[in-house]
């Protein structure tokens, strides 16, 4: 059965710079593809203002995109502010999330967990 989820989304695909600016941070060459997969963060269903909605969520997404970067240490980054995302990263946003499997979703704590 098909399930519509009351939410919207961001997807998220960190650019090159992204990488090269950890990479100067961490002082250590990074693996990184030329079109990584993105990251999908569900966010509230009802949104009107692509820039608002990540206004909102932008520090959340930013220490996640770290942690994945660097589960071990701690990434600044202090570079990256909200003005300048886009030189980071490239955004999709929608509101139509489905849910095509049978089980309901369930929450795994893993690495990147708090």
């Amino acid at each position: 059965m098909i399930k519509i989820l009351n939410r919207g989304f961001i997807s998220v695909k960190p650019k090159t710079l992204f990488y090269k600016e950890a990479e100067k941070e961490l002082q250590e060459k990074l693996i990184y593809i030329s079109d990584p997969e993105a990251t999908i963060y569900l966010i509230e269903e009802n949104f009107w203002d692509n820039e608002s909605v990540l206004k909102k969520n932008y520090k959340k997404i930013l220490e996640c995109e770290k942690r994945q970067l660097s589960p071990s240490k701690k990434l600044e980054l202090t570079e990256i502010k909200m003005d300048c995302l886009n030189d980071f990263f490239t955004f999709s946003f929608g509101n139509l999330v489905v849910d095509n499997e049978q089980n309901g979703i369930s929450i795994t704590k893993d690495d990147l967990s708090d």
